[in-house]
């Protein structure tokens, strides 16, 4: 009977023994499954940022169009710059622009512009070709810096241009292309000397309002210079009085420094603005 007893107090062991080993190995294959979840993540199927989007500046490297490549051209680059809808660039010779629509990966570009300022043969078949080709796309693709855009017997391929390096503000040769008084934004006119700004590491400051030259000093204090001492050499024609004036009424005293890229805005207090590009 004791015998009976202790056969049967072992069987009891060994059974929970064996319960407690698969409740074990059922709780590790839930945890595994549990960590393979959580190496998949949140499969929202986006993608990362720098592939969702064509915005940019792009150029031209290579293309096939009815079977044959377009002939491209080391001195008359084609370009492509995206910015939201807005398609822009050069092609070979002239600028041109549109309204553009990418959905998902759908590319429609609408009725194209363009400049009109003639160039040789060869610049102006391409750029005939390039515009007539782009008006077939219907789809894009992006990898990394690279884009293709592809159409009924089109293929465009693209790499994206770096953009330009911050340029310091001093030491730097500034050309004036823009002033910007209150909404209107005009281009300038040069004469014999270009519009100019150049500002020293000791402090002085020289250029011209296209027509005249001048020299000041300056002091730079958290985003402004006050420029002082300005003193004028030379005369204006009729036509260059507007740019003059414009000139010399922004540098008159502190302005607002913004620098973007290779780009320099100069803004008075009354909002009066210049913009420059470095040279």
């Amino acid at each position: 009977m004791r015998r009976t007893i202790l056969l049967l107090f072992s069987l009891v062991a060994v059974v929970a023994l064996v319960a407690s080993a698969c409740g074990d190995e059922d709780a590790a294959d839930t945890d595994v499954g549990d960590q393979a979840d959580d190496a998949v993540g949140d499969d929202s199927g986006e993608e990362p940022d720098g592939d969702t989007s064509l915005d940019g500046a792009w150029i031209l490297v290579d293309s096939m169009v009815d079977g044959a490549p377009l002939a491209l051209l080391d001195d008359y680059p084609v370009t492509m710059n995206i910015d939201n809808a807005e398609l822009g660039g050069r092609a070979a010779c002239n600028s041109y622009g549109g309204d553009l629509t990418i959905d998902g990966s759908l590319f429609s570009v609408g009725p194209v512009f363009q400049t009109e300022m003639g160039c040789e043969p060869a610049p102006m078949a391409l750029e005939f070709e390039f515009l007539s080709a782009l008006q077939r796309i219907d789809t894009w693709t992006r990898a990394d810096d690279t884009a293709e855009l592809t159409g009924d017997g089109v293929k465009l391929s693209f790499e994206i241009v770096p953009p330009p390096p911050t340029a310091e503000l001093i030491e730097t040769r500034w050309v004036l292309d823009t002033i910007i008084e209150g909404e209107a934004a005009s281009s300038t006119i040069n004469g014999a000397d270009a519009a100019e700004l150049v500002l020293t590491a000791d402090g002085e400051l020289t250029g011209s309002t296209g027509c005249r030259t001048f020299a000041g000093e300056y002091i730079e204090t958290g985003g402004t210079i006050t420029v002082t001492n300005l003193s004028m050499d030379g005369e204006c024609p009729a036509e260059f009085v507007s740019q003059d004036n414009a000139v010399v009424s922004v540098l008159e005293g502190e302005v607002t420094i913004a620098i973007d890229g290779p780009r320099l805005t100069l803004t008075a207090a009354g909002g009066e603005a210049l913009r420059y590009t470095a040279s």
